[in-house]
């Protein structure tokens, strides 16, 4: 089986026997990964192409898009827009363009506007056996790869926090196949970030000793890794027979 990571460049993604994975993106991680600019679908398939006919086409996809511009919580959402529509989704418009947007918003938003097109691309022309796309629960990107990419499939709803990462953040597993997915909050106290001063004397230090995944302020690649052990929760509901085990 064989394993596709996309934007996953800044951590290492989990290791399934039976199973040989790709990372690709533009990210600065310590682990192996092909960088590969994803904002550009052209050059980006082009590339994925030649990619897969040496080392093999993927059997399995997960994809974690940037969400800057789609969810609630980030730039260029959508009270950013300088224009004013009930719900201002601009990319349903035939001649949407990112005037739409302020000027200093306009780039991310292209930027965020070309990851999800290119997503939609390499899934739909690799056409793996399974596909993921992850984005927070608020996200507009899911609406955009339906409306205007033509990808139809389940919105399963999940929170970080059911899977030992110690900050709720709701998010959606976008796929094409239906899952069982925890999304309840959990009884233990939270922390959005850690600084090893909290008044609850929760460290970064004492949740990583107990598994539980936790972030220091500012970092990005913290913030932005998927929990592995949802990514574990996923990969078990596949059908055994496709020669999975997870590790």
């Amino acid at each position: 089986m064989i394993v596709w990571w996309l934007f996953q460049s800044e951590a290492a993604p989990p290791e399934f026997k039976g199973c040989t994975s790709y990372s690709f993106g533009i990210g600065g991680g310590s682990h192996t990964y092909t960088r590969l600019d994803l904002s550009d679908s052209e050059v980006a398939l082009k590339f994925l192409i030649e990619f897969a006919e040496k080392y093999g086409w993927p059997d399995i996809i997960f994809a974690s898009p940037p969400c800057e511009t789609w969810v609630v919580i980030t730039v260029g959402h959508k009270w950013r827009y300088t224009t004013s529509k009930v719900f201002n989704l601009h990319y349903k418009d035939k001649n949407f363009t990112a005037n739409d947007f302020t000027e200093a918003l306009k780039i991310k938003r292209l930027n965020g506007e070309n990851t999800a097109m290119t997503t939609a691309k390499v899934i739909k022309y690799f056409k793996p056996k399974y596909w993921f796309i992850e984005n927070g629960n608020s996200s507009l990107i899911f609406h955009f790869l339906n409306v205007r990419c033509g990808m139809n499939g389940f919105l399963n709803k999940c929170s970080y926090a059911n899977y030992r990462f110690d900050v709720w953040k709701p998010t959606i597993i976008y796929s094409n196949k239906s899952l069982f997915l925890y999304s309840k909050r959990p009884n233990r106290k939270l922390n959005l970030i850690t600084t090893g001063k909290r008044k609850n004397k929760i460290t970064y230090a004492s949740c990583k000793a107990k598994g539980i995944e936790v972030f220091l302020k500012d970092d990005y690649a913290g913030k932005s890794k998927v929990p592995e052990a949802l990514y574990r929760a996923i990969i078990q509901q596949l059908p055994y027979k496709d020669g999975l085990k997870v590790v």
